[in-house]
């Protein structure tokens, strides 16, 4: 079973423009608002974070995978 934060937080490193902690990032729950602005207990990031967009693309890439093995295995 893939850890999907684990994941997630590979693909959101810290860059130029964004350097440092990020939800995604955290070990502790995180929280994706109505607004788009995702949180943890340390801080929250706007949506136009570009680490909160590439963390929302491939949550959905990897649930896209997973429905289509689970259609598979059927």
């Amino acid at each position: 079973m893939v850890n999907l934060q684990t994941t997630l937080a590979a693909a959101a490193p810290p860059t130029d423009q964004h350097p440092g902690h990020h939800p995604i990032q955290c070990k502790t729950l995180i929280v994706l608002e109505e607004d788009g602005r995702m949180g943890c207990e340390h801080l929250y990031v706007e949506a136009s974070d570009p680490r909160t967009q590439n963390a929302i693309d491939h949550s959905v890439a990897i649930l896209i995978i997973e429905l289509a093995v689970q259609r598979e295995t059927r």
